[in-house]
């Protein structure tokens, strides 16, 4: 703090000295103009009528020799130039003095960073006097001999530097748009579409943004700031380590010598920002994320926004990143507008897609793979390193995560933030927070279902194995799910079974029967019993008449369950999944393409996805074929139904003396037992007392009109006229 305190001192020092050199020579111009209008006796009337004396003096001042002769013959000019000289070298001291030691002067870098000459430097400090000196306004006004010039322009800082070193006419292109000073937003000139002001004779002024950095005082400009989000994160993977070494070494030089000023990384995101940021760590560069959406669409806007986010970049030397994958391509605007941006930015960006990206602009395309197994559990140790209760009891357990979660170096040290707010609630005053092995797997789910949520309806359930009523066999093939997601770590990884799988890993099963059979409830059981969020898809509202939308939007449904490797539930499977036919046209075509990409995603799914249909015999045998395991739900038996008339009721619900004999001889599947048991509990609760079988036969009477199941004496026998009136 002491040292920045001081570097500043001395920057603000030089500044004064410059401000000092800076009114010497405008004494100079004072005594020059003076001398000249002394000469002029219609002097007082200028404006009103125009002398012979100023006439001459105005063609005189052609040749700026004649100004130049009056400093070297005046003897009071003449000091004041040497003056000017002296306090030159003096600066020039302390500037040398500062760079040696490794604290140039603010305007030194940012004179290096833009490639200002030293006419253009004069330009930005008289631009710079009026800000942190008032009394210069009044000074541009006197020597410009217009009291509503209080401001400096083109034509004062060519008269006071343009001749310095002869060269008038680069001095002039300094004030070009093109050139770094207007280009960069250094200094803005007047463009008052209405002003009959000349060029030459219009406001030159610097912002806040420049005047602060010239103090000393480096920060985003507000205009922008809104746009652009620190990139930062600790965690690396080895393998994108050594990536982002290789891209810094060969990236010094792009197409014919000229250096790259363009990348494009595709992979995964989590990836493509890990290697980015370190990249920028070993160039010298920060990096900022770049919110494209909330950039100005078109016009004026726009184009300074562009400006000045390069000013910022080169100003405080960072790196921009694009992340187009939460961008709709599919909008010919939208991408026509990035295509714009790379194309337009003239600093160093780096462009994140899933697939290579080709603007106008020359661009090298960077593949960033995602992190294996074992980089993403180098990744956790990282995370979790110096944490208390991060050793031994969560060592063994970072295995279970990397095989159920499929996370990158952002959404491990988020997943490990979370589970450090779900620690501290546990935790008492003055005790360390202890991360567990539950706090760890709680917040990878609650990470990974963000983007879920917005895709999938969440099932939360809290069926057991105990609460579901299937036959041994139905039962037993649940359990060899449940077993093959448990145990992937074993087979895939400590088994080498991975290795000979490539693809393929994903486990498939269809869940067939008829409604209400338990299908859903077997995926809730599923979930609770292996801690894994469910997700059910509707089918039905996935598929698109229009081509290609059907794969689309089920690309979306996998690629946000792919980090928690969530159990999917696709209800009304047969809604895609019917017979495929031969190909007679166009639409049986596209049919089988779109049946096709859900085989190939649901076999690279790294989790469990359970497909549901009420008509297994509408799906195509090959279809069958390439899943893992196909369970029948079939329709309750009489001794089923009892059972799940037992279990329906909970434990706390005063239920009366109901007769199970009759209700297992009802006919109906699970599903709509607890919409009877439910109902029945309700009437009960209205009534204020216990559910007895006189609440359930109106419950089924309700359930069976809905369903149109007709209602007969041999189903029902001593309860045929309670149910009938």
């Amino acid at each position: 703090m002491n040292e920045t305190r001081d570097w500043r001192r001395a920057n603000q020092a030089y500044l004064d000295d410059e401000l000092q050199r800076l009114r010497q020579l405008l004494l100079r111009r004072v005594m020059w103009l003076r001398c000249q209008w002394q000469q002029d006796p219609l002097q007082r009337y200028q404006g009103l009528v125009i002398s012979d004396d100023q006439v001459n003096w105005l063609l005189a001042r052609v040749d700026h020799r004649v100004e130049e002769s009056f400093y070297q013959d005046d003897s009071e000019a003449f000091a004041i130039s040497q003056s000017v000289l002296e306090m030159g070298q003096k600066t020039a001291e302390q500037r040398l003095a500062l760079e040696y030691a490794g604290t140039p002067l603010a305007i030194d870098v940012l004179v290096r960073l833009f490639g200002l000459t030293a006419f253009e430097e004069n330009v930005l400090l008289l631009c710079l006097a009026p800000e942190l000196d008032p009394s210069f306004a009044q000074l541009y006004a006197y020597v410009q001999d217009d009291v509503n010039y209080r401001f400096l322009t083109p034509h004062l800082a060519l008269t006071l530097f343009g001749g310095e070193n002869g060269d008038w006419l680069d001095a002039r292109d300094s004030f070009l748009p093109g050139a770094s000073l207007r280009r960069f937003r250094l200094v803005d000139l007047e463009s008052d579409p209405s002003s009959t002001k000349t060029a030459g004779l219009r406001a030159l002024k610097t912002d806040e943004r420049i005047v602060d950095y010239l103090r000393g005082i480096d920060r985003l400009d507000e205009r922008i700031a809104y746009l652009l989000r620190p990139m930062q994160s600790d965690l690396l993977a080895p393998h994108h380590h050594d990536l982002a070494e290789r891209l810094a070494s060969s990236l010094e030089r792009g197409p014919e010598g000229s250096l790259w000023t363009a990348l494009n990384f595709t992979g995964p995101s989590d990836s493509r920002k890990s290697v980015a940021r370190k990249l920028c760590d070993i160039l010298g560069l920060g990096i900022y994320d770049l919110n494209v959406k909330r950039l100005p669409v078109h016009g004026p806007e726009r184009r300074e926004t562009v400006r000045l986010l390069e000013r910022d970049a080169v100003l405080s030397q960072f790196a921009l990143y694009l992340d187009t994958s939460k961008l709709d391509l599919d909008d010919r605007a939208m991408k026509d507008s990035v295509d714009d941006l790379i194309e337009c930015f003239g600093v160093f960006i780096i462009v994140g897609s899933e697939e290579c990206w080709n603007p106008g602009r020359n661009m090298l395309s960077v593949h960033v793979p995602k992190p294996d197994a074992d980089a993403q559990r180098q990744l956790w140790r990282q995370a979790l390193a110096g944490l208390a209760n991060a050793n031994p009891p969560l060592e063994g357990f970072i295995d279970d995560v990397v095989q159920q979660f499929d996370f990158g170096p952002d959404a491990i040290a988020q997943a490990v933030a979370i589970a450090k707010g779900h620690a501290s609630l546990q935790a008492t005053d003055g005790d360390d927070v202890n991360i567990t092995s539950e706090d760890l797997w709680q917040a990878c789910r609650e990470h990974a279902g963000r983007r879920m949520e917005e895709l999938a309806q969440h099932i939360v359930s809290p069926h057991t194995w105990g609460d579901i009523v299937l036959p041994k066999d139905v039962f037993s093939q649940l359990e060899e799910i449940a077993s093959q997601v448990a145990y992937r770590a074993r087979v895939y990884e400590d088994w080498g079974f991975g290795a000979r799988l490539g693809r393929g890993r994903g486990i498939g099963a269809l869940f067939s029967g008829s409604s209400g059979t338990g299908k859903t409830m077997a995926a809730e059981v599923l979930a609770n019993y292996l801690k894994l969020d469910l997700y059910r898809i509707d089918l039905a509202g996935v598929v698109s008449k229009y081509i290609g939308e059907t794969e689309k939007n089920l690309k979306k449904v996998f690629d946000a369950a792919e980090q928690s490797g969530a159990i999917l539930f696709f209800d009304e499977a047969d809604a895609l999944f019917g017979k495929r036919t031969e190909v007679k046209d166009s639409h049986d075509r596209y049919a089988n393409i779109e049946v096709n990409y859900l085989l190939q995603r649901m076999e690279d799914y790294r989790g469990l996805a359970i497909l549901a249909t009420n008509r297994k015999s509408a799906l195509d045998r090959a279809f069958l074929r390439r899943l893992r395991f196909l369970v029948d739900f079939p329709f309750p038996d009489a001794e089923s139904r009892r059972n799940i008339w037992k279990k329906v009721f909970p434990p706390l619900a005063d239920v009366g003396d109901l007769d199970y004999d009759v209700l297992s001889r009802l006919e109906i599947p699970g599903g709509n037992i607890k919409n009877i048991a439910l109902n029945a509990a309700f009437l009960a609760a209205s009534e204020g007392s216990a559910i007895e079988m006189n609440h359930v036969m109106h419950a089924v009477r309700r359930e069976y009109t809905k369903v149109e199941k007709m209602v007969t004496e041999s189903e029902f026998g001593q309860y045929y006229k309670l149910v009938k009136s």
